[in-house]
């Protein structure tokens, strides 16, 4: 793809890009294989400069994605698509090495935001609206657990703060699926390893479970990773499953984090979940959307420190973004 069709994309995605880009972020995040990783990677940046996979490929690849949406696990890793496609798997996990986390203390953040709130209450536009400013780090929809910022670099990647405002009116349903534009993202691949707070059941479903801290240091490398890689200090990010692991995430900031709590009403909340197909059950058994949002809203209410934390009503971003959005970029400055 040229990178003057991106914001023709914004509006309708094609579906072979689309395809592409959704297998590399699904096996992130449900893959524990580098080569799906390779593999997808290769696929999309080559889409993005006008080379569309080979119809077995495709196939291949929309098997993937059926398979994590029945089950939460993809297909095992099939290295004859690669032959087909002409990459060699091992060289680009060589390349890749010495893109692997690790410790850069100099690069921590000063300031660590966590965007929170139940899912469908807005947490994706608040930040998308906050990164446009150009004023923190963030992950992004092209970031990888394993090689944290090896493909923010690439040709066929643009960042989405080089664009025009439009941007931020798009549904992240588009923007995450167009192959070569980089996003913030809520980065579930690096926290459902870092914290795991829920077992994938399949589609949009989630059994929650209690948070644990599995692995504090890849999160904190790969915070500084991006850190580095924007040169700036202050860090965002979101992910509704960051409402449920709190405490943990308070911990690895050394208890200085920032929380910004967007709320939406029950109703509206639960709706939404309903038409996206979002569903999720505790010990086992299914919650009803309403009972969703309570989960996750009382969570909040209980775990965030009451001094670093703000509160920004959904329908208030919508009515009045400049002046909701100055006050928390104000709040954030001065906390």
């Amino acid at each position: 793809m040229k990178p003057d069709t991106f914001t023709e994309q914004l509006a309708s995605p094609h579906p072979v890009g689309a395809m592409v880009a959704l297998y590399r972020t699904r096996v992130y995040r449900f893959s524990n294989d580098p080569r799906h990783y390779v593999l997808a990677e290769t696929l999309e940046e080559r889409y993005a400069q006008g080379i569309a996979p080979a119809s077995t490929s495709l196939a291949y690849v929309k098997a993937v994605l059926d398979q994590i949406r029945s089950t939460g696990q993809p297909l095992p890793f099939n290295p004859d698509i690669a032959v087909r496609e002409n990459i060699d798997i091992q060289q680009e996990l060589d390349a890749r090495t010495r893109y692997a986390p690790k410790p850069m203390p100099e690069h921590s953040p000063t300031t660590t935001v966590f965007i929170i709130g139940a899912p469908r209450s807005g947490t994706s536009h608040l930040y998308n609206c906050l990164a446009y400013t150009g004023r923190y780090s963030y992950f992004t929809t092209a970031s990888c657990w394993a090689w944290p910022v090896r493909n923010l670099t690439h040709t066929a990647r643009r960042s989405f703060e080089t664009m025009g405002d439009q941007v931020l009116s798009v549904d992240n349903k588009n923007t995450r699926i167009i192959p070569g534009l980089v996003m913030p993202y809520e980065a579930e691949d690096l926290y459902a390893r870092a914290i795991p707070a829920y077992q994938h059941l399949g589609g949009h479903t989630y059994n929650l479970t209690p948070a644990q801290t599995k692995d504090a240091p890849l999160l904190t490398a790969n915070v500084q990773a991006h850190c580095r890689h924007f040169n700036r200090r202050a860090f965002l990010t979101k992910s509704p499953f960051n409402s449920l692991r709190i405490p943990q995430l308070d911990a690895a900031t050394g208890h200085r984090a920032l929380f910004v709590n967007i709320t939406r009403d029950q109703a509206g909340t639960a709706d939404s979940m309903r038409r996206n197909r979002f569903r999720f059950h505790r010990d086992g058994r299914p919650l009803t959307e309403e009972a969703a949002w309570g989960v996750f809203t009382t969570t909040i209410a209980r775990d965030t420190p009451s001094s670093r934390t703000i509160t920004i009503k959904h329908r208030d971003l919508l009515a009045n973004g400049r002046v909701e959005l100055d006050r928390v970029r104000r709040w954030i400055a001065e906390a």
